[in-house]
């Protein structure tokens, strides 16, 4: 009655495990405008059979959030006995414009990572661009010289980054790899992480034969999966290290691919070994995801696979389905 938990805490009854996410999304989709999406976490309870179900919402960047078919809005008050109240009609405008805040200083650091981005990786050329930033970026989550150290230890980086190439920039580190005809099995690579967030990659994506005596050419593949994986798996560690928990946009997009093959399964002789089969007719393809930094740790297979099903489905040309099981299982293996 006065908003303290009353004694004694022995929890509810065990449902299956995944009602409970599904029961909460339900809820929130149905009576709240923005929807909100909390994270949910079963507990075990000490008394037996029963447990706890833990809720965290974080600050959101969609609020004010109104409830379904009400014109009100709530605020916290920070008074147990009376945790939240009508918001006046100034807070709800001071929310709106915070709404707004984020999402401009996201658009702000993505546009100057894709200017710095140019001096080593030209835009009139094919290549693969990698994007994932908290999807409301407030504030900072460390200091430059922080991304700096992390990213200067071999086992953060994923192989991602040469020690040598690597450069201060505003907010953080970025390594840029240039160019060069005297090492052609090294493309050319811009990376760059900042300290609000945002990890940024591009690589030009060779151009290699078809198979060993076939001269016709593809795409490789493995410029595409590589800086995606790794920049994933660099993400996880980044964000854990500095302590964000919340959600995050993953942006994957081809550029300059209009007309070219890229095979991205291996050779199956039951449906043929054709270029034109992963040929694309799209001069550039992008795939998007709202993930959370626990989902890129427990499911990044599932994460990873949707993304390449999703970007490759525009190079598959061929009659039979579109393989995207035989993509999850190469997935699985290069991530062993």
């Amino acid at each position: 009655m006065n908003g303290v938990p009353q004694a004694p805490f022995e929890g509810f009854a065990r449902a299956p495990r995944e009602e409970y996410p599904l029961t909460v999304e339900n809820i929130c989709l149905q009576n709240i405008h923005p929807p909100a999406f909390p994270r949910t976490e079963v507990i075990e309870s000490d008394t037996p059979n029963q447990v706890f179900l833990v809720i965290e919402v974080e600050e959101s960047g969609d609020a004010p959030h109104a409830i379904e078919n009400s014109k009100k809005v709530y605020v916290r008050t920070g008074n147990a006995a009376n945790p939240y109240d009508l918001a006046e009609v100034d807070l709800i405008i001071d929310l709106l414009k915070k709404r707004r805040e984020p999402l401009e200083r996201r658009d702000r650091l993505l546009r100057l990572a894709e200017q710095r981005s140019q001096q080593s990786v030209p835009c009139d050329v094919p290549f693969v661009k990698v994007v994932i930033c908290p999807a409301f970026p407030r504030s900072a989550l460390c200091a430059p010289r922080e991304v700096w150290e992390f990213l200067r230890m071999p086992q953060n980086n994923m192989g991602l980054v040469d020690l040598n190439s690597m450069r201060r920039i505003p907010d953080g580190a970025a390594s840029l790899v240039y160019p060069d005809n005297t090492r052609v099995h090294i493309p050319a690579q811009y990376v760059e992480v900042g300290n609000h967030g945002l990890l940024f990659a591009t690589r030009h994506l060779a151009v290699i034969r078809w198979a060993q005596n076939d001269q016709r050419e593809q795409l490789f593949f493995r410029d595409f999966f590589q800086p995606l994986l790794r920049l994933t798996v660099l993400a996880e560690r980044f964000y854990s290290a500095h302590g964000y928990r919340g959600n995050l946009t993953i942006n994957v997009s081809l550029h300059h691919v209009q007309g070219r093959a890229m095979r991205f399964v291996a050779y199956d002789p039951y449906t043929g070994d054709d270029p034109e089969e992963f040929r694309c007719y799209a001069d550039e393809v992008s795939a998007e995801r709202l993930v959370t930094v626990d989902e890129i740790r427990t499911q990044s297979v599932d994460v990873i696979t949707g993304i390449l099903a999703e970007v490759t489905w525009a190079f598959w040309q061929s009659n039979a389905e579109h393989p995207a099981a035989r993509l999850r299982r190469s997935v699985e293996q290069m991530m062993q």
